[in-house]
């Protein structure tokens, strides 16, 4: 009985093992035929490429989808330009003349080529006969580099005037479009995930494209990078504790003026109807090679070194944040500064039926921040019991603080009074030869609100 049972198990194995080499076998058949189904496909797109005018293949990209015996293959057509002189593709190198040859590529992929046999990829050059392309013709080049300055390969590039042409950039770095109407061009690179130094996805540049010579013209395009902004402030204790605040600033001389920076050197997070965060992320980030400073608030008077030069190498070195492409910092710890505001009556603290009825809103007023400043409000009751401002953490720079509050003999009117801020400090414990800033209800009010 066991030697049955022994020798029964025996049969399925070996059963199993011829079975098994026989689909290995047929999987392999099938790849084979796969591969010389590409073959083909790519030798015919060769053919059919060498069959099309000159000044048809100028600039040719394309990309089709074509089904032999319910494989689906996907056969891309490029055509790049060749120097005579070197044999390289060209670059964007300015050059009186342009480029002598092109080089046609066919490629042909599928799901079964592909794995675990690569792509098949044949190439060839074409010489333009004499006078295929006409007169008032140039090249214009586009130089696609990256936060280190070298060529970004297979970013489509549109360039749009006499006429519109899209190519993707070469192994340098660079689109050509050569032998294309003389006169006035838009470059436009719009890759998602890639921003230009302003932090734009959709970015362009001017550019002349002259007869018979090469016109070239720098883009600075990268993956983008991010980092959230987690704020923090300092308590007349000493304590560390979370704050709120309405924006967020990423400081490098390198960011220009546009959309998402409305000063040089400074991008800008703003997010719309979101009141006060903890957190603000700071997102479509140029990847400079030397990184942020970040802080709170939204203007250049905001910024820290406007009032310690040296605040990012010593107080302020959690908030510095290296970024790399398409990659995601860890979070940062940004300082704001406490204000520690305090509201008295004739030198002691408001009554708790006055407390309840007492509101801050302290604006900004700082060199570069009074066009459309930003104002934080703290609606009432924003003191405790000892008159001391309850949510005291705001960005650095210069404020003027409008307290507002009904007060003793005021009856059901509301009194206010204003008065000048500096919220330097790094810490929010003010040093010994600074008090914190009074507003004494007892004199100087008008009626009204802040």
């Amino acid at each position: 009985m066991v030697e049955a049972i022994v020798a029964a198990m025996l049969l399925v194995m070996v059963a199993l093992g011829v079975l098994k080499g026989l689909d290995t076998a047929q999987q392999s058949s099938g790849r084979e035929k796969a591969r010389s189904t590409a073959a083909a496909l790519t030798e015919q797109d060769q053919e059919r490429l060498r069959s099309f005018r000159a000044v048809d293949l100028a600039n040719y990209d394309e990309t089709r989808t074509i089904t032999v015996n319910n494989v689906e293959y996907t056969v891309q057509s490029q055509v790049d330009w060749i120097r005579d002189s070197t044999g390289g593709t060209q670059s964007c190198n300015n050059s009186a003349t342009q480029a002598d040859y092109m080089r046609i590529t066919s490629t042909t992929t599928s799901n079964l080529v592909n794995t675990p046999i690569a792509p098949i990829t044949q190439s060839s050059l074409v010489a333009p006969p004499v006078g295929a392309f006409g007169t008032n013709q140039g090249t214009l080049g586009i130089q696609v580099n990256g936060r280190d300055g070298t060529g970004k390969e297979d970013v489509s590039v549109t360039i749009t005037g006499p006429t519109t042409v899209t190519n993707p950039t070469n192994s340098a770095g660079c689109a050509i479009f050569a032998y294309v109407p003389v006169g006035a061009y838009t470059a436009t690179v719009d890759t998602n995930g890639w921003v230009d130094k302003g932090g734009n996805q959709k970015t362009s540049v001017g550019a002349t494209v002259s007869n018979g010579t090469v016109n070239v013209k720098n883009l600075d395009y990268d993956e983008a990078a991010s980092v959230d902004g987690v704020f923090d402030t300092e308590t007349l204790g000493g304590a560390t504790v979370p704050a709120t605040t309405t924006q967020l600033s990423a400081a490098n001389g390198g960011v220009p003026t546009g959309p998402f920076a409305p000063f040089a050197g400074e991008r800008v997070w703003d997010p719309a109807g979101s009141g006060a965060l903890g957190t603000i992320s700071a997102t479509g980030l140029y990847p400079f090679a030397d990184g942020y400073n970040l802080y709170g608030g939204g203007c250049p008077g905001a910024d820290p070194t406007k009032n310690d030069p040296d605040y990012f190498t010593t107080l302020g070195t959690n908030a510095v944040v290296d970024v790399d492409p398409g990659m995601a910092s860890p979070a940062a710890k940004v300082r704001l500064p406490s204000i520690d505001l305090r509201v008295l009556y004739n030198g002691a603290a408001l009554a708790a039926t006055y407390q309840l009825t007492t509101r801050i809103v302290a604006t900004q007023t700082s060199v570069g921040c009074t066009t459309n400043p930003e104002k934080f409000t703290f609606a009432a009751p924003s003191i405790d019991l000892n008159g001391w401002m309850l949510q005291p953490a705001l960005p650095f720079g210069s404020y003027s603080v409008c307290v507002q509050s009904l007060i003793p003999g005021s009856g059901t009117t509301t009194k206010k009074k204003s008065i000048t801020v500096n919220n330097f400090y790094h810490r929010g414990i003010k040093p010994p030869d600074a008090a914190s800033p009074v507003v004494d209800l007892n004199s100087g009010t008008t009626s009204g609100t802040c």
